[in-house]
């Protein structure tokens, strides 16, 4: 028996009183739960991070052909999942959402050329959300074939054109340096936003084909903005087409142009007759007169008709 305040006390009930001031510490001294032991407790949660560095770059140019969006975010709390869902349109506040689950990429669909876009990325996890900004971009241009012209006629060897209109913009940096932009969000983990230069292209490969399509031979890369100048090839065909890709570092933009001809620009060889000397096979009526296209010489021993 012990003694409380002059009272007998117990073995057993002082042990019981012990246990209790024992659990009262723990209580006192034991850091809260955080959310991911105890789902019903959610004191400490952080939200996801605003969802940053989109792609591509606000104000900027985008693919309309195979476009994905882009972005980054993460719930800084290490037992949690960060959930998306993104509202893309041509509404300046767009609002209708569709959940991306945990994906950071989005693929929109029915995206048109010559397009301003706006979207914007909602970011959650089980107890907060967080709304992004409004992100713009602009789609680029089809890319559409000029020159030559559909049925239009080329004789080989003579020097033309192909042009084409559309496709990504060309880069505008000094010293061939790409342009460089960074988010302004000051959160940690930034880095060089790509997509501001995303619409320039990084390369204009142009080819030809003379069996409308099937095969192609490369020509060169286009050093001027929307032409290539070009010597017309032989062989002679009448299913000739050109094509240009613009490169960039998201898409490859594809124009391909119509149908044209080329054409021999000198005539096959007229079989004519041989002779030591012309004026005797004028004398005889054996020289026919020949087709006048523009030779560069004459073989030699062909009799010709004076002109």
């Amino acid at each position: 028996m012990h003694k409380r305040f002059g009272f007998p006390v117990s073995k057993t009930e002082a042990v019981g009183k012990l246990g209790l001031v024992a659990v009262a510490l723990a209580v006192v001294l034991v850091p809260t739960c955080r959310k991911w032991d105890n789902p019903l407790d959610p004191t400490g949660n952080y939200p996801p991070w605003e969802p940053s560095n989109p792609h591509p770059c606000n104000s900027g140019f985008g693919p309309s052909v195979g476009l994905v969006l882009s972005w980054e975010s993460h719930d800084p709390d290490s037992g949690d999942v960060a959930y998306f869902a993104v509202a893309f349109g041509t509404d300046p506040l767009p609002s209708v959402f569709k959940e991306n689950g945990f994906d950071t990429t989005f693929r929109p669909t029915g995206v048109a050329c010559s397009t301003l876009y706006y979207w914007r990325v909602r970011a959650y996890d089980d107890f907060d959300t967080v709304l992004g900004p409004v992100w713009r971009f602009q789609t680029v241009p089809a890319l559409v074939m000029t020159a030559p012209d559909t049925g239009e006629q080329l004789k080989t060897y003579s020097t033309d054109t192909i042009a084409w209109t559309g496709g990504p913009p060309e880069a505008k940096a000094a010293s061939g340096t790409p342009r460089i932009a960074f988010t302004a969000d000051g959160r940690s983990g930034r880095r060089p936003d790509a997509a501001a230069v995303l619409a320039a292209a990084d390369s204009v490969v142009v080819s030809r084909s003379a069996d409308d399509g099937a095969s192609w031979i490369r020509l060169g890369r286009a050093t001027t903005p929307g032409q290539y100048v070009w010597q017309v090839p032989a062989p002679a065909t009448e299913s000739a087409r050109v094509r240009v890709q613009v490169h960039a570092s998201y898409d490859t933009m594809v124009g391909i142009s119509g149908r044209f001809v080329i054409a021999d620009s000198v005539a096959p060889q007229t079989a004519g007759v041989t002779s030591r000397d012309c004026a005797s096979a004028r004398a005889s009526g054996e020289v026919r007169r020949q087709a006048s296209w523009p030779e560069p010489h004459a073989e030699p021993g062909l009799c010709r008709q004076p002109r």
